[in-house]
């Protein structure tokens, strides 16, 4: 648990974008995961069971909930660190991508998090969404066009290139 909790909260956060729904979410994904874990057969990795199930998790408690304002959770600055970088110029940066991930549907920003952030696979994401390989490919560029628009007018000179996988 202690391995993948950051991961699956990601994960499920990126789907539900309120805190306390996420990290319920993350909790019964656990819960379901160990109440499970015989029918674990090994066919994929363990993370990539687990996002499965919490990826399937957070959509169920968004399916049920009320529509509420969203917040979004910020992207560790690890992620976003340049060597010899001002810490407050990496924090504007991870500030404009949370901003740019938010500005894409939920199920969107999911595989972008899962793809470059977690560095998940194709093959993965297809496992943990059920999407099909070409949906989860056509849902990353079209992710990163969205994101790249937003981004050039959040950051305007400072739009680092966003390359194709």
């Amino acid at each position: 648990m202690r391995t993948y909790k950051h991961l699956v909260h990601t994960v499920c956060m990126r789907v539900l974008r309120h805190r306390e729904d996420a990290e319920e979410a993350t909790q019964d994904a656990f819960v379901k995961a160990f109440q499970n874990l015989a029918a674990f057969q090994g066919g994929s990795k363990l993370g990539t069971w687990l996002y499965s199930i919490a990826y399937r998790t957070a959509l169920s408690k968004l399916r049920s909930r009320k529509p509420t304002t969203s917040t979004t959770d910020e992207v560790p600055t690890q992620f976003l660190a340049v060597p010899g970088e001002d810490r407050t110029e990496a924090l504007d940066r991870k500030r404009a991508l949370d901003l740019a991930l938010a500005e894409l549907p939920e199920e969107d920003s999911t595989i972008v998090t899962l793809f470059y952030l977690h560095e998940q696979s194709v093959e993965e994401i297809v496992t943990i969404t059920g999407l099909t390989a070409s949906n989860v490919k056509v849902k990353l560029h079209r992710s990163r066009k969205r994101m790249h628009a937003t981004l050039q007018n959040l950051l305007k000179t400072e739009l680092w290139t966003i390359h194709e996988p």
